[in-house]
């Protein structure tokens, strides 16, 4: 029922992410899947949207421009047919050259050490990040973080790899303040500004 409104709503936005909070509900699903067809601006796939797309793989090269993909192993396992999180492990960076390969997307799987890869088979490792920030959330700010590079007219690739930098960036500020053990996504978003002075003092 929501269609309509959200492809309007799309086609006033430079950039746009799907998945978040969303639900697995089947009329949820069903929506995800008709917006992914129509997708023609830079966009994030994450969580649920991910979810939804599970055994539809192949709705990705339906898109118009190609999207982002953040998946952590779990969820690229439910997009890689017969596949489990150990065996994703298991050669992260084949996983994700392959399948941006196969359908045309760009891969952001998250992780120990994130594999950051592109269509033409190119791949990137992320060496920012600690193992605290594998809590409810920091993935969520992650999509918001290369969306908002989309948004201000960074390509694909380079808004893939600047915000997954970034985002371990700013986590691991976070960790040397509070530490790993309590560390939650609000801590990572209070971090960013400092990882971007950090950066910029390089």
């Amino acid at each position: 029922a929501a269609l309509d409104r959200l492809k309007e709503f799309m086609a006033a936005r430079t950039a746009v992410a799907i998945g978040p909070g969303l639900s697995t509900h089947p009329e949820t699903v069903e929506l995800v899947q008709a917006l992914v067809r129509q997708l023609n601006r830079p966009s994030v796939l994450d969580a649920d949207a991910l979810n939804a797309l599970a055994g539809r793989a192949s709705l990705f090269t339906e898109c118009g421009v190609p999207p982002i993909l953040t998946p952590h192993p779990g969820e690229m396992a439910r997009l890689v047919a017969e596949s489990s999180a150990q065996s994703v492990n298991a050669d992260r960076i084949g996983t994700a050259a392959r399948f941006a390969g196969e359908r045309g997307c760009y891969v952001v799987l998250k992780g120990a050490r994130t594999v950051i890869a592109r269509p033409d088979g190119l791949v990137a490792i992320c060496p920012t990040g600690n193992p605290g920030m594998a809590t409810a959330g920091t993935g969520d700010v992650l999509t918001g973080m290369i969306v908002g590079l989309l948004a201000q007219g960074l390509a694909s690739w380079e808004a893939a790899c600047a915000a997954t930098y970034l985002h371990g960036l700013a986590g691991d500020l976070a960790a040397e303040v509070i530490g790993q053990t309590s560390l939650i996504a609000g801590d990572v978003i209070d971090h960013i500004p400092y990882a971007l002075t950090n950066l910029g003092s390089a």
